[in-house]
């Protein structure tokens, strides 16, 4: 019966963080490549991880599917590159790259999507997290504490609007490990 439970509230974990699946610190994949995949929620003012932790010697290949709301004043929704029209001003999590973008970080290293069908890679060790690319709010910081295992974006002195208040949706973001080539 203990095991049941065990395994019952391990599978509830995994479909409570978006199936989201781990590489553990010291352990390399196990295959020659290895899939991860997360839904990023446009909501969340947090780094939201995404499961893996990359090793050293290996390359994470990134890509984004679907479409989330940023600004509801907006006529449409957007990918991963954001808004074609917008660049982010400096109240923004990166500005300069698209307004609702998805941004990619791996330690201090933060990468923005400027295509809907563009493949990031990474090669630095760490572990990696994503978010949209919106204006960081002090109602938004309350927000961030729903997101397991995400890292709260803190607000500038005078960031206005409605940051990440207004957006809605997310994006699957897939995540495919591979060896390093040398």
């Amino acid at each position: 019966m203990d095991r049941f439970l065990l395994s019952f509230v391990a599978i509830l974990g995994a479909v409570l963080l978006g199936g989201v699946s781990a590489v553990a610190e010291d352990e390399a994949p196990a295959n020659a490549e290895e899939v991860f995949t997360k839904d990023v929620q446009a909501a969340g003012q947090a780094w939201q991880f995404s499961g893996v932790e990359l090793p050293a010697g290996y390359t994470a290949a990134i890509t984004a599917s679907g479409a989330w709301t940023i600004n509801e004043t907006w006529d449409k929704k957007v990918g991963a590159a954001g808004h074609p029209e917008y660049k982010a001003g400096d109240a923004y999590v990166k500005s300069g790259a698209g307004e609702g973008s998805l941004l990619v970080r791996v330690g201090d290293t933060v990468l923005s999507f400027s295509k809907d069908d563009e493949v990031i890679r990474i090669q630095q060790p760490g572990r990696i997290y994503f978010c949209a690319n919106d204006v960081a709010t002090e109602e938004g910081l309350k927000r961030a504490e729903l997101f397991v295992q995400g890292i709260p974006i803190q607000p500038l002195k005078d960031a206005h609007g409605s940051g990440f208040q207004d957006n809605d949706g997310t994006l699957k973001v897939r995540v495919a490990v591979t060896k390093s080539k040398k």
